[in-house]
């Protein structure tokens, strides 16, 4: 028992604080931290005690009155310490954006504003602006998720307050600790907390107290979900930044732009990671941890839920938790009618029978030493009616408090009623059921005899020896009114028997006979049997001329290791004890047998159905408690721990009916598959082997063991691979629940330091609850798995479309923008949403999980999601990136070596046509031109394919002009071509040559008819105003010159227009300035300038991609690619000029050589790629604002504000919307396909239809997914931002067909694996064992 007192602490700092008003706040802040630094002096263990208590006001035998405890609770307030410094949350939110893939994406970003602001190229603007949002979204969304983690967590802290005994107003009564205040007498029993500072008054000889609280902790373990996450997310970011790299190099080896190359690598390796997974194990682990406080589990460490999920063995106690934790004395033998026989007491087990004679003298002996050898109480609370608020007592008519009876009657269900007990015990529930049995023989309210209060209070306690798990006894010494000092004892009926040498019977002592102890021990064994919980009883009046009021008991001192009273210790079992002391003569004599009460506390109903479960999955429940073995392999028997015979039953059978191996009905006992082990015979030295042998048995019961041999228990069963929960409710257990995987404390009769180091509690103490632990562990596991494998599904479609763009130079089919979209927006709610997944029917079926073979993710994953379901979703994306493509005029057969970034949808495309026919805009036939040998003209520029068309191959005209190192002009206008003084500002560009060359090999200008029927198609595509940007290339218009001079210029180059074919002036050979050798030319992917060379001027293979030229300028057009081109352009001759920009206007030098380039030689008309002019504004050739000549009378163009440069740029900007709506298909299609991939992921071993689609929350992310897509795909200007464009409906269609192959690929092969992995149950275990067939081997991810 101890005084709680408050230090005067607090008064000294609000005294420094009041005092400290007029100081500067640095100084405040200093003094504060050298105070911290100052050691707490505590004197209060030093003072008087009577001058303390008197401070206190308080009294030891009484305690606080009700006036003085508000009185200090409005002076001190509650007693509860000041919580430590918590992370503010924008430090949280914080850590959430920067984390290793955040900050990948946080450069990216960075990477997309320094591009853009270099290039000044929309698209990354878009794509950074996407990278922050991305960022923030997510980042965001595991605030939010974290932070209701951190709050259900903080809500459970405040579900099990540490309670304590207080004594107030002459009565013990249970409280928070919180309400606890200086003065307060505490009572504090083994196991529980030290809620405050104490001064001890009186206290057991063994009292010790654990400060390893205030020392340190250990280092937390790794649980098993943290192994698989940390082994998944070091995988997964293996191949990520190998891939991201790899693709880089490619990037790099293909001249890739640095800040498109470094997006597009960070692009690849987020689109391999899939950013939802923490976010899904927090939510799947905080849902798990409501659901199981529902279950009235408290999850105190939230990846313990899933550890316990990984259980292959639960070391369960019997007492509470596999039974009903309400005992109830059952039945009593005692010293009557001159023999020693069983008598029933009312309780279930007897049916309410009562057959003991209360005025037996052997009966008051025996029900006195219960209620004397007991700390158990009645809360006085509980005695008292209360009103509605549950504080405040209800006042009868004469004003005073309203008792409540000691006992009632409680109707049933059915109609029938049965005696309860109204008012609460607290302590051991042994303890308490004994105290409710004397309570009810307490029938006159004047002598109050068996009253526990009164009797307690008649016999005060002189001295005690707690129940200790290795003695299994406890000891009181009392003195009492009748026999003067009595030592009383109770305990394991075996240990107490042990120790008398006398024993009542009829109310007289007589000697203990060997037939008077066999005669015990059978009713013993008999109430044992029949499942009760059996308690031995002793006394022993102690003569006064010994031991006076005076005489100092001990349990111990220097000399002896026993006690210096009478304990009946044996004094030819030890004499010494490893210290060298010796046994006490006085504690050998022998001590009184009073009788035994045997506890009725049945099996909880749904314990043996849960114990069913488990062996169905393959866990394996031991039993481990401290009762006779016996009693607890009748309760195995009854919760279905046990149900073949025991080895020890079957050597019983063959003695009892004289059976000797080679008999028939010999029972050999090495073929048991259940033992009892008592823990007498299994110690920390027992051999391996022996324990093996224990262990290697299906059923298995531990009786008569200590919280030490638990924890060996644990240790052995960890060492052959186990993975262990223990459940524990005593202190001593606290060493096997931490050294446990997952440490189970019991709520309600749990000391304190068990819950502390629990993993989690049992608010009910109830097995089944365990197993409903296990359960949710292995949904979280496996809802984890299905979420990891949908979610990689998506990184084979994602990173297939830069395999074929980087291999095969394919217009790009996915931008790094949409793999965004894809991976942290559609998928993130669908993947998140497997959280939320019921379990499957066979969960429990299965067996636990091997940590070294069943990961999170397995090679078997991996072929699942990548080369199977991934594989047909990129299947489907292809199928419709090329049907997109194919509708608006662009085959599969023409894609390959024409999707390089600098080209499509930034040149115009030139084709080989063999038949079809060239049309104007509103559809009308040029019948004079072939399109197999003939360009188009300006008034017929689009190709239709007619009834027999074919286009293909496609090719670029050569870039083979570059301004390199002399810049822009500084009166540069783009307009205006006398001002570009032969520069390109750096870029490459193609010339008149070049496309002449291609025409030569018939490779014509090509805009598509169907284009035209696109619904991306303007009119305005065929006479572009240049003073408008291209929104796709961001050239012309205002642009910055860097972007200018990357896509279709508003003119031509030409090497040879203003050459004469002389020699340079210096007489040597020079080609002209800028024009480039063959060797020079930077070629599209896949094609090598070392090929042969076709007659045509191009490359024989691969077919027909990319033509140069570098003719004689003296032979016009050149046809010979072997030949420099050479003139009076030199570098030498004339350095300030070099090639010849033609716009449909003047010429750079002011000449007429740009009518050679102005109209097309072939045909003799104006060239259809060059710049053409109308007045006012832009529109279709030939009309009347637009029919030449608008010049002076020299021929060349009027310029002004009225008169508008038109272009035709219809061939790169088809090609550039179509591409962006075959990629907004693709990831549709894609998205199709997840969804396909999500339900599938609903199961890894049932079909879908017997899961159903009841996840209400994956149904809205299926919802969510399609709604987003369309949103994002429809919505102007997102859609501009994202790349995308308005997805035709039929092109929706296009993927449906692989999404239904999926799901019937998926049931299909489910349904054959069920077929071919036949169940079967195993007898011994009780387990359902599967014989794996080819697909499960393969497949079963």
């Amino acid at each position: 028992m101890g005084c709680f007192n408050k230090e005067g602490g607090t008064a000294s700092s609000s005294s420094t604080m009041s005092t400290s008003t007029s100081k500067s706040k640095t100084t405040v802040a200093e003094e504060r931290a050298l105070e911290l630094k100052r050691n707490v002096v505590l004197t209060t263990h030093t003072e008087e005690l009577s001058s303390l208590l008197a401070s206190l006001n308080t009294d030891p035998a009484t305690g606080l009155t009700s006036s003085a405890v508000n009185s200090a609770r409005a002076k001190h307030g509650a007693n509860v310490l000041t919580p430590p410094p918590v992370t503010p949350e924008w430090i949280k939110f914080l850590r959430e954006l920067t984390g290793f893939f955040s900050l990948l994406l946080w450069g990216g970003a960075a990477l997309c504003f320094v591009g853009y602001a270099l290039e000044k190229a929309e698209d990354n603007l878009y794509l950074g602006i996407v990278l922050v949002f991305v960022v923030l979204a997510t980042g965001i969304f595991s605030y939010l998720q974290n932070s209701k983690s951190e709050s259900l967590m903080a809500s459970f802290k405040n579900m099990l307050p540490p309670k304590v005994n207080v004594l107030r107003d002459g009565k013990t009564d249970e409280i928070d600790a919180s309400q606890l205040v200086p003065g307060d007498i505490v009572e504090v029993n083994g196991g529980d907390l030290i809620p405050s500072d104490f001064r001890v008054l009186s206290c057991s000889d063994n009292f010790v107290v654990d400060n390893s609280s205030l020392t340190g902790e250990s280092e937390p373990q790794q649980t098993p979900i943290n192994k698989e996450i940390h082994h998944f997310i070091v995988i997964i970011s293996a191949i990520a930044i190998s891939l991201g790299i790899l693709f880089f190099v490619m990037g790099v080896v293909i001249e890739t732009p640095l800040v498109s190359n470094l997006v597009f690598m960070i692009g690849i390796i987020v689109a391999n990671v899939p950013e939802g997974l923490l976010a899904t194990v927090t939510v799947c682990l905080t849902l798990t941890a409501k659901r199981m406080a529902e279950k009235k589990v408290l999850v105190k460490n939230l990846e313990g839920v899933e550890t316990l999920g990984s259980t292959s063995c639960i070391c369960s106690d019997k007492t509470g938790t596999l039974t009903q934790n309400i005992m109830t004395v059952a039945q009593i033998a005692l010293g009557t009618d001159s023999t020693f026989k069983t008598l029933d007491c009312p309780s279930s087990f007897t049916n309410g029978r009562k057959t003991y004679d209360s005025e037996s003298e052997s009966f008051k002996r025996l029900l006195r030493c219960a209620i004397l050898c007991n700390v158990a109480t009645f809360t006085e609370s509980s005695k008292w009616a209360t009103e509605d608020d549950g504080t405040t007592r209800k006042k009868d008519d004469d004003g005073n408090d309203t008792p409540i009876p000691f006992q009632g009657m409680l109707e049933q269900g059915d109609g029938s009623s049965v005696q309860v007990v109204n008012w609460k015990p607290v302590g051991n529930a042994s303890e308490c059921a004994m105290i409710k049995l004397a309570q009810s023989e307490c029938t006159d309210p004047t002598t109050l005899e068996n009253d526990i209060i009164h009797t307690r209070s008649s016999n005060p306690t002189i001295f005690v020896i707690p129940f200790n798990s290795k003695n299994k006894y406890q000891v009181h010494v009392h003195d009492c009114k009748q026999g003067g000092l009595t030592v009383e004892m109770k305990g394991a009926p075996e240990r107490i028997l042990d120790r008398c040498e006398s024993i009542l019977i009829d109310g007289k002592v007589v000697a203990m006979t060997d037939e008077l102890r066999a005669t015990v021990a059978e009713k013993q064994l008999e109430m044992s049997a029949n499942g009760l919980r059996c308690l031995g009883f002793a006394e022993r009046e102690l003569d006064p001329k010994v031991y006076g009021k005076d005489y100092k008991f001990v349990s111990d001192d220097d000399a002896h290791f026993t006690g210096n009273f009478p304990l009946g210790e044996d004094a030819g079992d030890k004499t010494k004890d490893a210290t060298g002391r010796k046994i006490n003569p006085k504690s050998t004599v022998g001590l009184v047998f009073l009788g035994i009460m045997a506890l009725i506390d049945p099996p909880r109903p749904a314990v043996p159905p849960a114990v069913r479960k488990c062996k169905t999955a393959g866990v394996k429940v031991i039993m481990v408690t401290g009762d006779h073995p016996i009693t607890a392999q009748a309760i195995a028997y009854k919760v279905g721990i046990l149900w073949t015979k025991t080895r020890n039953d079957m050597e019983a059978d063959n003695l009892k009916h004289g059976r000797s191996p080679g008999d028939r009905l010999w029972e050999n006992p090495d073929d048991a598959l259940a033992i009892v082990v008592p823990g007498n015979t299994i110690s920390v030295d027992t051999s391996q082997e022996s324990w093996d042998f224990i262990l290697n048995h299906p059923q298995i019961v531990f009786a008569r063991t200590s919280p030490q041999q638990k924890l060996v228990i644990v240790e052995n069963c960890q060492r052959q691979g186990h993975i262990v929960a223990v459940t524990g409710d005593g202190v001593n257990d606290s060493p096997a629940i931490k050294k446990a995987d997952i440490g189970i404390a019991m709520g309600i009769m749990g000391s304190e330091v068990t819950k502390n180091a629990a993993d989690m509690i049992l608010l009910d103490d109830n097995f089944a609850s365990i197993v409903n632990g296990v359960e949710e562990g292995r949904l979280i596991f496996d809802n984890l798995k299905k979420s990891i494998a949908y979610t990689i599904q998506s990184n084979i479609p994602e990173i297939t479309p830069f395999l074929g763009f980087i291999i095969f130079a394919i217009p790009l089919p996915l931008t790094t923008i949409l793999i965004l979209a894809i991976d942290l927006g559609t998928d993130m709610i669908p993947a998140i949403s497997m959280a939320y997944e019921t379990a499957e029917a066979d969960i429990m079926l299965r067996p636990p999980r091997n940590a070294k073979l069943d990961r999170l993710v397995t090679a078997k994953m991996i072929n699942f999601s990548y080369l199977q379901i991934g594989l047909m979703q990129a299947l489907g994306g292809y199928l419709t990136y090329m049907i997109v493509l194919n509708n608006y005029g662009y085959p599969p057969n023409i894609l390959p070596f024409v999707g390089s970034l600098e080209y499509w949808g930034v040149q115009p495309l030139y084709c080989k046509f063999t038949g079809g026919n060239y049309v104007d805009h509103n559809g009308n036939i040029d019948a004079t031109l072939d399109p197999t040998f003939s360009p188009p003209t300006r008034e017929f520029p689009l190709w239709q394919e007619g009834l027999n068309g074919y286009v293909g191959p496609c090719i670029y005209p050569l870039r083979d002009y570059s301004g390199d190192g002399f810049g822009l002009p500084s009166d540069f206008d783009r307009t205006v071509s006398t001002t570009y003084g032969g520069s390109t500002d750096g870029e490459d560009q193609p010339t008149i040559e070049s496309i002449q060359q291609a025409e030569q090999a018939n490779y014509f200008h090509y805009v598509p008819w169907k284009s035209k029927l696109s619904p991306f198609w303007e009119n305005r595509f065929l006479w572009w105003d240049v003073t408008e940007s291209n929104s796709l290339t961001g050239n012309l218009g205002n642009t910055d010159s860097s972007r200018y001079f990357k896509g279709h210029l508003a003119g031509i180059y030409s090497l040879c227009a203003n050459n004469d074919g002389l020699f340079g002036e210096d007489g040597g050979e020079a080609k002209v300035r800028g024009a480039k050798d063959v060797f020079d030319v930077d070629f599209m992917p896949g094609v090598s300038p070392n090929l042969p060379v076709s007659s045509g001027g191009y490359p024989a293979w691969p077919p027909l991609r990319v033509v140069w030229s570098y003719g004689n300028c003296t032979s016009y057009p050149p046809n010979d690619p072997d030949v420099e081109v050479l003139g009076k352009n030199s570098r030498e001759g004339n350095p300030g000029s070099g090639a010849i920009f033609c716009n449909g206007a003047e010429a750079t030098d002011g000449s007429s050589d740009c009518a050679s380039v102005n109209v097309d030689l072939a045909t003799g008309l104006p060239n259809p790629q060059q710049v053409f002019y109308c007045v006012d504004s832009c529109g279709a050739f030939g009309t009347a604002e637009c029919v030449p000549p608008f010049t002076n009378a020299d021929g060349r163009v009027i310029t002004g504000d009225n008169v508008k440069q038109c272009l035709n740029i219809a061939s790169e900007k088809s090609a550039g919307e179509a591409l962006a709506h075959a990629q907004g298909a693709y990831w549709g299609a894609i998205v199709i396909g997840q969804i396909a991939g999500l339900i599938i992921c609903k199961t890894r071993w049932l079909s879908v239809t017997a899961q159903g689609l009841t996840n209400s929350f994956m149904n809205f992310g299926m919802y969510f997914e399609l709604v987003l897509v369309a949103w994002l795909a429809y919505c102007d200007p997102i859609n501009v931002g994202l790349g995308t464009r308005n997805i035709k409906l039929v092109h929706w269609f296009c993927a449906i067909p692989f999404a239904i192959l999926i799901v019937v690929y998926d049931e299909s092969r489910k349904g054959l694996m069920r077929a071919t992995s036949p169940e079967t149950k195993d007898y011994e275990t009780g387990q359902i064992k599967r014989k794996k067939g080819w697909l499960e081997l393969n497949t079963y991810y």
